[in-house]
């Protein structure tokens, strides 16, 4: 094959793999409704004890992006922060084992909630636990906190009974659905700019 030949055919081998790279970032970049965005750094925590909260940060340090994480965070600890992620949904068992009861995790959140306006924070709602995490503590915590977000990033079987698309219409809050948790990371990358 000649050297002309050789050479592009590497440089479109080159375009096909940079294309490959970046079609699944692009395709989120579409999925974020216009006018969304957020800045880092990150501060995370899970009102209602869902272990979903270890994933998400695992995803986050998949991108090489570190973020401040607790579930037992408090408000006064976002200092500092320009977006909260409040993980949606709740455990019995995570409650059980963390000492904590349903009603001082809804009062946890609220107390984010104001803390975070009042310093201007992004706040993002995820709900990636799927419907193994609609249960009643779940649905409670969902109820509280969902139309109170500025986004949200829902897993779709978690939504088959439509429940967030309608909190987002009511609300008017921009709702990216995804089909599994894996996916975070292109839309971490698309919203975060990574």
């Amino acid at each position: 094959m000649p050297r002309k030949s050789l050479k592009r055919c590497m440089l479109i081998a080159a375009l096909v793999a940079m294309v490959a790279v970046v079609v699944p970032g692009s395709a989120y970049a579409q999925k974020i409704p216009a006018g969304v965005s957020a800045e880092l750094p990150v501060a995370m925590t899970c009102p209602g004890q869902a272990p979903e909260g270890q994933l998400v940060k695992l995803i986050f340090g998949r991108l090489k992006t570190p973020i401040k994480y607790d579930p037992f965070m408090e408000p006064k600890d976002l200092s500092g922060s320009k977006t909260l992620i409040l993980i949606l949904g709740g455990s019995g068992k995570g409650l059980g084992s963390a000492g904590v009861d349903l009603r001082d995790e809804m009062k946890r959140a609220e107390a984010f909630i104001a803390e975070a306006t009042k310093q201007k924070i992004t706040l993002i709602g995820i709900h990636s636990g799927g419907e193994d995490r609609r249960g009643d503590v779940s649905n409670k915590l969902i109820d509280l906190v969902a139309p109170k977000m500025q986004y949200l990033i829902v897993r779709e079987d978690g939504n088959k009974d439509g429940h967030f698309t309608k909190l987002s219409g009511q609300h008017k809050i921009p709702l990216t659905l995804i089909q599994g948790t894996q996916e975070l990371s292109d839309v971490f990358k698309a919203l975060f700019k990574l």
